[in-house]
């Protein structure tokens, strides 16, 4: 994908306007991301929540983990969207706002929380109303988990028909992203052959916004819960996961870093329970980067369209980075149809989400190493804090 964004910016910059007439090959990839996002949102979440069986038994350890992901996504979530707004990565290029686009209007609570419930089962996915489908996951998961209180054998039939699912729905992603250079192509050749070099610029202003975010919530947030909250000393944290980190530098799976997350996370002197049930949940939903990533994706695209995302599109932005960071897939690039999802809940144009797979190799690496580095920081906050289970001695062992 970085090789196709490459050349189309070289075809672009020499053939020039002409390359515009391929520009229905992006189009393509970008109705094939749409085509997705309805059903991965809806299956990914319903799966798992359907993991709620564990809360009544284990309610320290799950109850524990998932505050310390909503409060670290949220702060993560701000920490991208007030850098977005100071750095201003979309400004001095100015494109045409997305025909029939309008400013979010103010709402009263009611009616936000109305728009949020669905009318019929349908209409969210035609109408790709992301925030009614999540509410429909999260009442499919958890009522999936509650017939287990009286029916094991119907949940445990109805979980694995979700998980089947989820792998189809996981392959047609990634049969998307077999077509993605080739829709990456013809969408940057385009980008460069209408707005020219000012539309490389905002793509770099935009990459470096997300690097800065990742380094506050790695450099800063990360140290003071370790120093400030557990009194422990975050360089020793850092010297015993960094295979960790290296493997999901590499790798930019998270999913695919886990067994490597999970060895070296033994190592940290947390009990194996918690180990063995936290970190497979938080490498699918306990993605920090992504937290921040999706709303600097939505005050860059409104600024570079002239929008204001207002009060209300301000708050679904925040909101998307945080729930986006539980629908985004563990794999590489997982994060490009979360930012479709973003997009298409604001109403904002789904071009720039060409753009973005284009370079994303280049967000994915550090994005994927945020993630696993604040999963072991999950166990060890419930471990010390919640559980009173932490091996100090062991933790800074050699």
């Amino acid at each position: 994908m970085l090789a196709a964004a490459l050349i189309g910016i070289v075809v672009g910059w020499v053939v020039g306007e002409p390359i515009t007439n391929i520009k229905f090959l992006g189009d393509i990839f970008i109705y094939l991301l749409k085509f997705i996002v309805g059903p991965l949102i809806f299956v990914s979440i319903a799966w798992a929540v359907t993991t709620v069986r564990t809360y009544a038994r284990l309610g320290k350890i799950y109850g524990g983990f998932f505050l310390y992901w909503a409060i670290m996504g949220l702060i993560a979530a701000c920490t991208g969207y007030v850098m977005a707004n100071v750095i201003r990565p979309g400004v001095g290029l100015h494109l045409p706002p997305p025909k029939g686009w309008t400013a979010p209007k103010p709402a009263s609570p009611i009616d936000v929380l109305l728009g949020l419930i669905p009318r019929n089962p349908i209409q969210p996915f035609l109408e790709l109303n992301a925030l009614q489908i999540i509410v429909m996951a999260l009442l499919t998961g958890f009522s999936i988990a509650l017939i287990g209180m009286f029916s094991p054998e119907t949940k445990e039939f109805l979980v694995k028909l979700l998980s089947a699912i989820l792998a189809v729905i996981y392959k047609i992603v990634d049969l998307i992203l077999w077509y993605a250079p080739i829709g990456i192509f013809a969408l940057m050749s385009n980008l460069v052959a209408t707005v020219g070099a000012m539309g490389l610029t905002a793509v770099g202003a935009m990459i470096i916004t997300q690097w800065i975010s990742y380094a506050i919530i790695l450099l800063v947030y990360h140290p003071i819960v370790l120093a400030g909250v557990l009194r422990l000393n975050p360089i020793q944290y850092w010297r015993k996961i960094y295979p960790a980190m290296i493997t999901a530098l590499t790798t930019c799976s998270s999913s695919g870093t886990l067994p490597v997350t999970m060895r070296v996370t033994r190592e940290l002197g947390v009990p194996d329970d918690a180990i063995s049930l936290i970190l497979p949940v938080a490498a699918t939903v306990n993605m920090q980067a992504v937290a921040a990533e999706m709303p600097i994706y939505a005050v860059w695209v409104s600024q570079m369209y002239g929008v204001s995302l207002g009060g209300p599109g301000t708050f679904i932005a925040l909101l998307m980075g945080v729930l986006g960071s539980a629908a985004c897939a563990g794999i590489p690039g997982g994060g490009i149809v979360v930012a479709a999802m973003t997009m298409s809940v604001l109403g904002l144009p789904m071009e720039p989400v060409g753009w973005i797979a284009g370079v994303y190799v280049l967000i994915d690496m550090p994005n994927t190493m945020l993630n696993v580095t604040g999963d072991p920081l999950g166990v060890l906050v419930v471990s010390k804090l919640i559980l009173k289970d932490f091996n100090k001695q062991k933790y800074y062992s050699r």
